[in-house]
């Protein structure tokens, strides 16, 4: 757990960050700090709820993926059950919910959905903490709910599916980790190559096309 240093003597408003990528959370509290916040950081869902207990925080700005252990989703169901009027803004790289596996209801109506790759810069995260602390112009920093977002026609399924795809796994493989049929999992396949406009009956080599596809969204989400 760290603390970002501050020329500010007094702050009325404060906010734990929560980032396993160091450099980041470094970037991320500086630039927070710089706008007025008394930011404490910490790099772990395990080291944000130990944290958030001493500091108890006006906001929480959650990085989805944390690696191991529970992530961002986890972290904020967890801290909306200690404190239920806590402000949270999600900053992560998924284009939206599905991508880790959940429905878009994961992002609590009042909370902020922040693409890192759609900002331009950081007073974009710091106008989503206004608004998630104000309760006034959440909607605008919803990202996940854009109608441009990437795969929008996919289900959280095929999204998973395509993600595993896209991760070299066997049918057979895909199949023991969603604890499906094989026969099961090798419709959904189709259906997933179907929704993706890709030609099972095409001779070419279907499940490099399928994974281009999503290494495409995950690298450059603004462009698909």
């Amino acid at each position: 757990m760290e603390k970002a240093n501050s020329t500010e003597a007094t702050f009325s408003r404060s906010v734990v960050v929560v980032e396993d990528d160091a450099f980041m959370r470094s970037l991320l509290a500086d630039s927070l700090d710089k706008a007025g916040f008394e930011v404490s950081t910490a790099a772990s869902a395990a080291d944000a709820k130990r944290l958030i207990k001493v500091v108890n925080p006006d906001a929480v700005v959650l990085d989805v993926g944390l690696g191991p252990g529970p992530d961002g989703f986890d972290l904020a169901e967890n801290l909306r059950k200690l404190t239920p009027d806590i402000a949270i803004v999600f900053l992560t790289s998924m284009p939206d919910p599905r991508f880790a596996g959940r429905d878009d209801k994961a992002v609590y109506s009042n909370a902020a959905y922040l693409n890192k790759h759609l900002l331009s810069d950081s007073n974009t995260l710091v106008q989503a903490l206004e608004a998630v602390l104000t309760e006034r112009g959440v909607t605008g920093f919803r990202h996940h709910e854009s109608a441009e977002r990437p795969l929008i026609n996919l289900s959280k399924t095929q999204i998973q599916v395509l993600q595993l795809v896209a991760e070299g796994k066997t049918n057979q493989q895909i199949a023991d980790i969603r604890k499906r049929s094989l026969a099961a999992t090798e419709s959904a396949i189709t259906r997933t190559l179907e929704a993706l406009g890709i030609d099972t009956r095409a001779e070419q080599n279907v499940r490099v096309a399928a994974a281009m596809r999503y290494v495409g969204v995950v690298r450059n989400p603004i462009q698909n």
